[in-house]
């Protein structure tokens, strides 16, 4: 397996440059895997899942999102992901997909999404349906009530100029409820609280996470508009009649993971899409695992499903 590292200019008027990893097997099966992260982490946070993929024949390639990693520059830092920042995101994944099928003239296309990025993959399909093969979905967050006032209430938080007040309220609404189940025995061995046990039931992966600089970087108020607004449009009633019914779509998840609200909220999204005309849809959830089930404990068996669904897709 060979992996490179190369960058493109995003067509977005900050026309930032955009980082991504390609993993290229030794014996190429033909199918070109594209994986989209999450909020507030990077492209090197799967290189578990992306190698073991390629081992098994898929070219793969992650991107860091605008505003994550190492693509940032100008008014585009960590945590910010620039104006219309969620469509700028998708608009990226969207021209390093055809950055790739020019390349490798691939049989199918598969996208995988995890959290924030299952948000964008499931606007890709939104937007690019005829583009997709086969949708992976993996700890999507749940429909939240509210959240049109909760994009108002932050923008009006904007408006007067207490953009970090309302940026924190915002986190503490999100992370700080996931983590609220944890919280009586969130203990690392040193004894402190991690914050983020809702994450990964891998303590090693939790120190990782609690010293790298690019996990404990926190959205822009502007960041948390953009993200609450796709999340709205991710869940709204499609605008467009589908043309690919039959598209195999895969929902995977821990059934302790807190963003999918334990199951209850992937499910919900599950329904969501079946509501708007997908039919050959599929959801795993997995007992005790959490929300990054590409670095859990059974990670290991997650890689395997995955393997077989392609294989049988």
């Amino acid at each position: 397996m060979d992996k490179e590292t190369l960058e493109f200019k995003s067509d977005v008027l900050d026309s930032i440059y955009i980082k991504y990893d390609i993993y290229i097997p030794k014996i190429p099966n033909g199918n070109l895997i594209q994986i989209a992260h999450g909020m507030m982490e990077h492209r090197g946070n799967y290189e578990y899942i992306a190698s073991i993929l390629a081992q098994n024949g898929y070219i793969v390639a992650i991107n860091d999102h605008r505003g994550h990693g190492e693509s940032i520059g100008g008014n585009i830092h960590l945590g910010e992901m620039g104006e219309n920042g969620f469509e700028a995101a998708l608009l990226d994944m969207y021209k390093l997909s055809n950055i790739l099928k020019e390349r490798f003239k691939p049989k199918k296309f598969i996208l995988i999404g995890h959290s924030m990025g299952s948000l964008l993959a499931r606007r890709f399909l939104q937007e690019y349906e005829s583009s997709i093969d086969i949708l992976v979905i993996c700890g999507t967050p749940s429909p939240y009530f509210g959240i049109s006032f909760g994009i108002l209430f932050l923008k009006m938080c904007r408006f007067v100029g207490i953009n970090k007040i309302g940026r924190n309220i915002a986190y503490r609404f999100s992370f700080c409820t996931f983590n609220a189940k944890y919280y009586k025995f969130d203990k690392l061995d040193s004894g402190k609280p991690s914050g983020i046990l809702w994450v990964n039931r891998d303590e090693n992966q939790l120190i990782k996470h609690l010293n790298d600089r690019e996990h404990r970087a926190i959205f822009t108020i502007n960041s948390f508009i953009n993200l609450l607004s796709g999340l709205k449009k991710v869940f709204s009633k499609y605008p467009h009649k589908i043309n690919k019914e039959n598209i195999p779509i895969l929902f995977i998840s821990g059934e302790d993971d807190a963003c999918g609200k334990f199951g209850k909220g992937v499910l919900s999204a599950f329904k969501h899409l079946n509501k708007q005309g997908y039919n050959n849809a599929k959801c795993i959830l997995y007992a005790k695992a959490r929300h990054e089930l590409f670095l859990e404990l059974n990670k290991d068996e997650v890689a395997s499903d995955l393997i077989d669904y392609f294989k049988n897709h």
